[in-house]
Parts: C-alpha cells; structure tokens; sequence
C-alpha cells in the first residue's frame, strides 16, 4: 500500500512538473471550471428555449377562443388573489394548483399558466375592462363556468374571505349573473354557507336561477333554456378540459329539474 501510495505520489509530480508547475495546473482548472458553467448555462438556456416553445406549440394548437378563455380566467384569478394585498407564492400556487389538479394540466399547461400569472399581476388592467372583454366574447354559460372556478380558487384555502366575496359579488354583478348568485353549484363564502342551510328544492331552484316565487312554467322554460346553454358541444372550442365542467354543469341542471319534478314544483 505504502509503495503504491508513493508511486502515485510521484506521478502527480510528474504531472505538475510536465505542465509547467502548479500556476498552470490551476489555470488549466480554471478553463476546466468555465467550461462547466458555460456547459451549465447553455444547457438551462436550452431547456428554457424548448419549453416556451412547446408552451407556443400548444397554444398554437388550440382555438382563439380556448386561449382567451384561459388568459381572462387566470387574469381574473389573480385579480381575486391580490384583493388582500400582495401576490404571494402561496396564492400563485394555489392558482397553480388548480389547474394542475381540476383541469388536468402539466408540463408546458402550466408553464403556459405560470407565465400568465406573472403577466397579470403586473398589468394595470381593471377588472370592469376584463369581465367586459369576456361578456363580448363569452356567453352565460361560459360566465357560470368562470364564476365556478374563481369560487373554487377562493375557497382552495378552506374558506372564502371577506375581500373575495365583494371580488365575486362584483364579478357576478358584471357579468349579470345576479339571478344564479346563490346556487348551491356557484356559491361562494356567505352565499355558500347559506346555500348549505337550505332545502334541497331551494338549492334546485338556485340552480336554475328561481326561487320560491317561480311558477312551474317559469321552472320549465329556465331548465330548457339552461339545457341548451350548456350543452357540452356548446363549448367545444374551449377545448375538452372545460367541456368536462359542462358536462358537470348539465348534470347539476338535471338533478335540480327532476328534484323539482319530485317536489310537484314542475311537470
């Protein structure tokens, strides 16, 4: 061993002696450990470039529609984010989230979702501009879709604050969506709460934008007409992860239709 040990002893004295000394030695580590980083940062650059292009590629195969949908859903979730103050990592993550887990999203999906939070936080665009630009372009439907997933961010933390059910009351009031504010499907914080207290034939009736007033035609014509606002194929262009909801949504309008058939409230 000892031999051994010696033999190599006097092998990286020749090495030092044959490239000129230790300064050189050092030197050539030196070039050795710019070559890494440079390898390093190339490498990440790389990375960067290929996953905002697949974020380019996706967005690109999906409709106008499917991608206005998202940017103004996301912009509107952080504006609800930032109505106690500041954007924190935990509410992006919580947005994040989200996607991740009730739409489906992954890989360059939520690369695409982290780079839009970041766009909205920092746009000074109020949301009476955005929630018109959706009601331009966007239907009931789609507005009760939207108001479930803001609903469904803002109780992701266990309960709905204060600042967030002025943000969705506000919301519900620009969309003109006040008919379906207090349905058991599109509640939040208080209106939530209140919902849970209530009969089922009074949650129905939410559902389909009535209440104990309604006459049984009334109940008829609102369940036809929301039968065919959310239709599933309805939304198709939104792209498959939001026609899944739709399909949710009819089922909720179906149940409260025959909850109600059961009361004798609608034939």
């Amino acid at each position: 061993m000892s031999y051994r040990g010696n033999l190599g002893c006097l092998w990286i004295a020749l090495l030092l002696l044959v490239v000129g000394g230790s300064p050189l030695l050092i030197g050539v580590l030196r070039l050795l450990l710019v070559f890494v980083v440079v390898v390093g940062v190339a490498g990440a650059a790389i990375s960067w470039w290929l996953r905002h292009r697949a974020v380019e590629f996706y967005t690109k195969s999906q409709t106008e529609a499917h991608n206005r949908f998202v940017e103004l859903l996301v912009a509107l979730m952080t504006r609800m984010a930032q109505v106690d103050g500041n954007l924190d990592r935990r509410e992006v993550s919580v947005i994040r989230e989200f996607f991740h887990h009730r739409l489906g999203y992954r890989d360059e999906r939520l690369l695409w979702i982290r780079d839009l939070i970041k766009d909205a936080a920092s746009s000074p665009e109020s949301v009476e501009s955005l929630c018109n630009e959706f009601s331009s372009r966007f239907g009931m439907r789609e507005g009760l879709m939207l108001l479930e997933l803001l609903r469904d961010v803002a109780r992701a933390d266990g309960e709905v604050s204060e600042p967030e059910q002025r943000f969705l009351e506000q919301v519900v009031k620009l969309l003109g969506l006040g008919a379906f504010a207090g349905a058991g499907a599109y509640a939040g914080g208080a209106g939530r709460a209140r919902a849970d207290h209530e009969s089922q034939v009074d949650r129905a009736l939410a559902t389909l934008g009535q209440d104990r007033n309604a006459s049984a035609e009334q109940i008829k014509t609102a369940w036809r007409n929301l039968s065919l606002e959310n239709h599933p194929d309805r939304v198709r262009q939104l792209g498959p992860e939001f026609r899944d909801l739709a399909e949710r949504r009819m089922k909720d309008i179906n149940a409260a239709w025959q909850t109600l058939k059961e009361a004798g409230l609608a034939s």
